[in-house]
Formats: C-alpha cells, sequence, structure tokens
C-alpha cells in the first residue's frame, strides 16, 4: 500500500480478509445504517447495490456515459444530506474505466464537502493499459476504506484472499464482523499471498501484456460484427452494445442458448447498463476466437 498506493499505513492498519468481497461486505456493513444513501456508479458491478440493500441502505444510480469515458462527471449534486458512502471501482468492473487524477481529486472533494466516506475497491489496479493508477485514500485518508486482493493480479481467484485499510473506529468494526462471521483467512492461502508479493513481478507484467492483446482481438472482431464498444482501460471485461439485437437479458438468454457462450446482460450492473452485454476476455486467443465466431453467427440470425 505504501509503495502502490502512497498510504501511510502500518500493518496494524491493515484487515486480511477472506477475499476483497468479504472486505467490502464488512465496510458496508459497518458503515451503512437503516436509510444511508450509497453512491453507485452506474453501470456498476453486481454486488455493491445487494450489499447496500442488505445492510439497511439505498443505493443511488449515477449514471456515466460510453461517451465521457464511463467516468463520472458531477458527483456533487447526487449527494444529499442522507448520503453516507461513495463506491468507487478502478479500474471498472464492468466498463474498464479508469479514472485520471483530476476525476480522482474531484471525487475526493466531493467526499470532503459533503462529508461522505468513499469505499475504493482497486482489485484490478494492476491489470491497465496505457493508463495510471490513482488511490482516492491518498488524499482523503480519514475519509476512505481502500480495498484490494489477490485474485485478480495474481490470479489466485478461488483462493479467497483480500485487504483493507481505513480509519480506525471503521476498520475495528470490521474487524468486529470478521471474528463473528468467516474468522480468518484460510492460513496456507495467506502464505501464498506473501510469496505472490514477494516473489517475480514479471509475470504480472506479462499477464497484463496478454490481456491487452486479448482485449485487443476482442475488440477488433467486435466492430469487424458491427458492434460498437469503447475499448477498456483496465481490467478484462469488454462491454459491448448490442440493443440493435434486443435487451440485453434478450441477447444473454440467446448467446448463451444458440451460441453456447456466456456473458453477462448489462441491466444487472445497473439500469445504464441496459442495451449491453459484459464479455471477458479472461481466457484464451483461442477461446476468444471461437467464442466470436460463435457468436456472429448466432446473431446474424437475429
Amino acid at each position: 500500500m505504501k509503495n502502490d498506493n502512497n498510504l501511510d499505513v502500518s500493518p496494524a492498519d491493515v484487515l486480511v480478509t477472506t477475499g476483497a468481497k468479504q472486505a467490502i461486505f464488512e465496510a458496508i456493513c459497518t458503515l451503512i445504517d437503516e436509510g444511508d444513501e450509497v453512491l453507485l456508479l452506474d453501470p456498476a458491478w453486481v454486488s455493491y447495490s445487494a450489499i447496500v440493500k442488505f445492510a439497511g441502505g439505498k443505493p443511488v444510480m449515477v449514471p456515466v456515459s460510453e461517451q465521457e469515458g464511463y467516468v463520472p462527471v458531477d458527483l456533487q449534486s447526487h449527494m444529499t444530506r442522507n448520503t453516507k458512502l461513495l463506491i468507487l471501482n478502478s479500474p471498472c468492473n464492468p466498463t474498464g474505466a479508469v479514472y485520471g487524477k483530476n476525476v480522482v481529486k474531484a471525487a475526493a472533494e466531493a467526499a470532503e464537502d459533503h462529508g461522505v466516506f468513499v469505499l475504493s475497491d482497486e482489485v484490478y489496479e494492476k491489470i491497465i493499459y496505457g493508463a495510471k493508477h490513482h488511490s482516492i485514500g491518498s488524499l482523503v485518508p480519514d475519509r476512505t476504506i481502500t480495498i484490494n486482493g489477490f485474485s485478480k493480479a495474481y490470479a489466485m481467484t478461488g483462493w479467497r484472499l483480500g485487504y483493507a485499510t481505513a480509519p480506525a473506529p471503521i476498520l475495528q468494526g470490521m474487524l468486529k464482523i470478521q471474528q463473528h462471521s468467516v474468522s480468518n483467512a484460510t492460513s496456507f492461502v495467506q502464505r501464498a499471498g506473501v510469496e505472490a508479493l514477494r516473489g517475480d513481478q514479471g509475470a504480472v507484467r506479462a499477464m497484463v501484456a496478454e490481456f491487452k492483446k486479448r482485449r485487443d482481438i476482442m475488440i477488433d472482431a467486435l466492430r469487424k460484427m458491427g458492434i460498437e464498444c469503447a475499448p477498456p482501460r483496465g481490467a478484462f471485461y469488454a462491454f459491448a452494445k448490442v440493443s440493435q439485437f434486443g435487451n440485453s437479458v434478450e441477447v444473454t438468454e440467446k448467446l448463451l442458448r444458440d451460441a453456447l457462450v456466456a456473458v453477462t446482460p448489462g441491466s444487472a450492473f445497473g439500469p445504464n447498463g441496459e442495451g449491453y452485454v459484459r464479455l471477458s476476455y479472461a481466457t484464451s486467443r483461442q477461446n476468444i476466437e471461437d467464442g466470436i465466431n460463435r457468436i456472429e453467427a448466432s446473431l446474424a440470425q437475429a
């Protein structure tokens, strides 16, 4: 966190969790009371809204558009006296958006002006193409919960290992929830995480370079099919516009049924995701090419 995120933390300021999702769950349940509003950038990862509702809060969807790079333009206008938390996810699942320095600074200023906390989900921070990652916690550490994990950068998805830092009262609340639910991350997985951090990082760089090539293959193929898709700047998802073939659920079901290809309907990520589907390129080039060919054949019959 010191080296990559410019966060001045000690070991006592860090909570190790069973995956980044558990850290997100603990943070939201610690902060949110009945009726508190939580700002989500729409489209947003599916679990944010569900966890907010679980905690008794109210998700407030803030639309972001493909034309503006899926970044927030005016957060201040969506903040009310009931706004308790803003959730940022950069690089973003599902859009692949990466928030630049000015965007992060504006979000920090809005949070300070309105007394709002920020949950910064940075689990894709090392999977970035030609951009730079900025951690909002370096600007407003007293208002930020920074969350990360090993599943993406180190391909340790099923091992469930995450970590978080936050202001002490929030971290203590998260610890209480963890102590009385999952207890702790599995010990051998924690040792694996240590090896991942201390080992040669060349494998991570090689993986990101390969993801970029796979991204380009997928985006080029989609465009040749006449499907619009802004090149993602991070993560490993393409958010493709398919409204000409039906709504997002209809297209998803058609591709699964007729092409045996699994995508995620954009509507799952919020109202602003309707008309899109999320495709993952965290698979081989051959699988991407085969999948795209099946998609093309299926949609040609639409």
